[in-house]
């Protein structure tokens, strides 16, 4: 489906209200395909849904993890794996450790063999147009479309 950035807003806020602590978000796509501005979006939501004003959300490429917390009970993981080589290298960022007591948002996320059953998986990808993006979305375990 190509989706405007309106569009995307709208994808962003059903995708807040179906998510809860202990699901996963995995955000497939080129470099430049709209994952870390889909995330900002996406947890744009839960602070606004939370009366709290947007952190800055920017893409934790080198940290390769930043945490956000909503408040006393939510906290996110944004997580982007484009500079892990390995699937060792996932055992040592808490990226399983976490994944039950936060809302992991996941860019990169090839290398995750042991995937969480509750999770959304979002792949956008370019299109002739430079302000749309085609999106498919893929719901699995207790997260329902």
């Amino acid at each position: 489906m190509e989706c405007t950035l309106k569009e995307l807003e709208a994808l962003s806020y059903r995708i807040s209200k179906k998510v809860k602590k202990g699901h996963s978000i995995y955000l497939h796509g080129n470099l430049g395909s709209g994952k870390t501005a889909f995330t900002k979006l996406l947890i744009g939501n839960f602070f606004k849904s939370h009366n709290k004003k947007q952190p800055l959300v920017t893409s934790p490429t080198f940290n390769i993890v930043q945490y956000y917390s909503v408040d006393s009970k939510l906290m996110i993981a944004h997580y982007d794996l484009y500079r892990i080589k390995n699937k060792k290298d996932l055992d040592h960022i808490g990226l399983y450790e976490l994944e039950s007591q936060v809302i992991s948002i996941i860019e990169w996320p090839e290398l995750i063999k042991k995937k969480n059953k509750n999770r959304i998986e979002i792949k956008l990808e370019h299109t002739n147009f430079k302000n749309k993006r085609d999106v498919k979305t893929k719901y699995f375990g207790k997260i329902k479309k």
